[in-house]
């Protein structure tokens, strides 16, 4: 007898043995079939193939993108008469540069087509490059070991424009000469650059431009020395360095800007007057055909009023063209304009009606002619045919969470939509407007990209995005729907469910929010990392909610300002689509939890404070607890100026409602993070503290505020699963 169960013993371990032999040999021959921290952030096996750098090559019938694959920088050329496609240039076949050494090669980080389509401008080793295609040799542009900062060809091609030394500069390609236009940049005065809040929120990097003629040269000029300073210190030496950056906080005083014009042969700087007004932003600039006129958009301090102005720049003459305003909320910086030819009319997308829609100006009235309306957004104006009268733009008419392509005309008709697969197309038309490239995506189908001309007939699939590591694997189910919150309003929502989902047992919950003002997260389009990671969470037995609540975009401009001079307002959505989710018999309405970075941290500590009797964990990442830590821009866009809003401010600020906390909390921080200082992470640490209230914190060092590096990474992520799995 005991033989036989010694027997049965040995056969049971014999099969065990076997079943885990088999199991970590199929994990090991199939490791890219499993969702790991690890797979999802430390390697590229889930990586879009999507296509860098797309450039339409002047005189041709071509365009060209960058390809990085196999770890070496390419030019791809493709043929749109043979629909071929070729290596143009590439990092590991050029010629070597100064010296016989590898670092001293092209890495192509970026590049830049000359106007006429027979160079290629680099900037490789902070020195410029002129790569010939006819003869495939590099010229070398650079005299010094100063770096010439952001480039650009002038519209004939004869000359190049750039920031060095703190001034313009420009660089004459057949003299091979430098000549300074500007003298008095420095450290606090910046020329044809720009701060650190104007890039941030304004999402803008090149502050001069070349008329159209190239005989002159609009810049922007910041005096930032009335600015505040904030400290970004190193902690990891011995003797910890301190970096200094200029930083206004709500209600700080700003950088004064103003507009520059300059002669491209050196001479007076013109500086255009805009009346008398002097606390205002100048988000964006842009030449008139004519060469002649200076278009500048002027944003006052509140953010609730743009003005457009025209300067002549041989009169000095400023008339204002236009006023949009909006007194119940906040009024965005327009980047979708496009001047006629005729330099009388331009089409300029506006929310006057309540949504984004384009209006066909007339520059001498102002009088606005729409072309599109209805309860839905234009997302971008993306080309103008003048010979056909055809407009062509990106929006929302068939879904709030989708983007397609629509073609109306210059009179308004009514628009036809060109794409057709459900999901988001990102278009990118051909200079002359006859041709599109559509970079579509869905929450089923990877990003894939295909050549298609005016009329929308497919010409090519350029890339067919195929990720050969999901062929084998059943993906967790993502399904979109709208909730209701109980003051009536209708929200976009996502939910994920395990692949082996089972409608009688129950889930703990986990509610992904960003929510801030503008923003929008739940969209028909290829997932994220985050999804990915979520989907690895599903796997794990947890269901996952993204939800975006009153204040975000498209919806409207109403739905936008309900949360204007209060940003906290959005939490009473999360907390709803909490309670309504726990309702599902499916869902353990004890087990909800809440995660988010940046305004989602900041979303976060709201929930874990002012909604502690719904959310049982919650992880912060990078978040921003006092919106008066936050910069002018961006807070006071949404708030308003902190003296003439001390209400909204307070209770906009998780920090003090740190007396209902009830416990959960993770919050995470960089501690080099220059968005979002860390000191919001220590002010509600120090709250908890002197409260008793238990939390969790995890710091990076020297990382900043999307917390980057492949290892650190696959830290931070595992940890913030360790401590869903232990906590939720």
């Amino acid at each position: 007898m005991k033989n036989i169960i010694a027997l049965k013993q040995q056969i049971f371990i014999l099969g065990t043995v076997i079943f885990l032999f088999l199991s970590l040999s199929v994990q090991a021959a199939h490791p890219g079939h499993q969702l790991t921290v690890e797979n999802i952030f430390g390697s590229d096996r889930y990586q879009d193939k999507t296509l860098g750098s797309i450039q339409w090559i002047p005189g041709e019938n071509s365009f060209s993108w960058l390809d990085s694959k196999d770890s070496h920088a390419k030019i791809i050329r493709y043929d749109m008469n043979t629909n071929s496609r070729s290596i143009l240039l590439s990092d590991k076949d050029t010629d070597v540069l100064l010296e016989e050494r590898t670092d001293k090669r092209f890495t192509i980080p970026a590049y830049r087509w000359s106007p006429d389509g027979q160079s290629i401008l680099i900037s490789s080793q902070y020195n410029l490059y002129l790569y010939h295609i006819k003869t495939g040799k590099n010229e070398f542009l650079s005299r010094d070991f100063e770096e010439e900062r952001d480039p650009r060809f002038a519209p004939d091609g004869k000359k190049l424009a750039y920031i060095k030394k703190d001034n313009l500069c420009v660089y004459d390609l057949e003299t091979k000469t430098e000549t300074g236009l500007t003298e008095h940049g420095s450290d606090t005065r910046l020329i044809g650059r720009f701060d650190w809040v104007y890039e941030e929120e304004f999402s803008i990097r090149t502050g001069f431009s070349w008329s159209p003629d190239s005989r002159h040269i609009a810049f922007f000029e910041l005096e930032q020395s009335i600015v505040p300073e904030y400290p970004i210190l190193d902690f990891i030496p011995v003797h910890n360095p301190v970096h200094m950056m200029r930083y206004p906080k709500a209600g700080d005083p700003n950088a004064s800007i103003r507009i520059g014009i300059v002669p491209s042969d050196s001479g007076r700087v013109m500086w255009a007057s805009l009346d008398k007004e002097t606390d205002y932003y100048i988000p964006r600039i842009k030449w008139l055909p004519d060469s002649r006129r200076l278009a500048v958009q002027r944003l006052n301090r509140d953010q609730n009023r743009l003005d457009l102005f025209i300067v002549d720049i041989e009169t000095g003459q400023t008339r204002k063209v236009l006023t949009e305003k909006d007194p119940d909320g906040w009024v965005d910086y327009n980047t979708e304009w496009i001047f006629l030819k005729d330099g009388k009319h331009m089409i300029w997308k506006s929310e006057r009606s309540g949504w984004n829609h384009l209006y066909k100006i007339n520059l001498e009235t102002g009088s606005a002619y729409p072309l599109t309306a209805g309860s839905w957004d234009v997302v971008s104006l993306n080309a103008v045919d003048e010979t056909t009268g055809a407009v062509y733009f990106t929006g929302t008419a068939q879904s709030s969470i989708e983007r397609h392509l629509y073609q109306t005309d210059i009179t308004g008709s009514s628009p036809g939509k060109l794409t057709c697969e459900p999901g988001t197309h990102v278009i990118q038309f051909s200079p002359d407007s006859k041709y599109y490239l559509d970079e579509y995506s869905s929450i089923d189908t990877p990003p894939r990209t295909s050549l298609h001309d005016q009329n929308g007939l497919l010409i090519d699939i350029i890339e067919t995005g195929h990720i050969e590591a999901f062929d084998d694997m059943v993906l967790p189910s993502a399904s979109f729907f709208e909730l209701e919150t109980t003051d009536h309003l209708k929200l976009n929502a996502k939910l994920i469910k395990p692949a082996d989902f089972d409608s009688t047992k129950q889930y703990p919950l986990l509610i992904y929010t960003y929510g801030a003002p503008g923003s929008q997260s739940v969209r028909n389009i290829w997932h994220s990392a985050f999804d990915l990671w979520h989907f690895m969470l599903a796997r794990m037995g947890y269901l996952i909610a993204v939800v975006d609540n009153r204040g975000t975009d498209m919806k409207g401009n109403t739905f936008k300002n309900l949360v204007y001079k209060n940003i906290s307002l959005g939490l009473k959505d999360q907390i709803d689509a909490a309670r309504y989710l726990g309702q599902k018999p499916y869902i353990d309405n004890s087990r909800i939890g809440i995660w988010g970075w940046s305004a989602g941290g900041y979303m976060t500590c709201l929930a874990m404070t002012k909604g502690a009797d719904v959310f049982k964990a919650g992880i912060a990442v990078a978040p921003l607890t006092d919106p008066l830590n936050y910069d002018t821009i961006w807070i006071e866009r949404y708030m308003d100026q902190p003296s003439d809003n001390k209400q909204g401010y307070h209770e906009s600020n998780p920090v003090n409602f740190v007396h209902q906390y009830k416990g959960g909390l993770l919050i995470i921080h960089g501690t080099s993070d220059d968005n979002v200082h860390p000191a919001n992470t220590m002010q509600m640490v120090y709250t908890l503290q002197n409260a008793g209230k238990l939390f969790q914190m995890m710091l990076y060092p020297r990382k900043l505020h999307s917390i980057r590096g492949q290892k650190t990474r696959i830290h931070l992520f595992n940890t913030m699963t360790d401590y869903i799995l232990k906590n939720l």
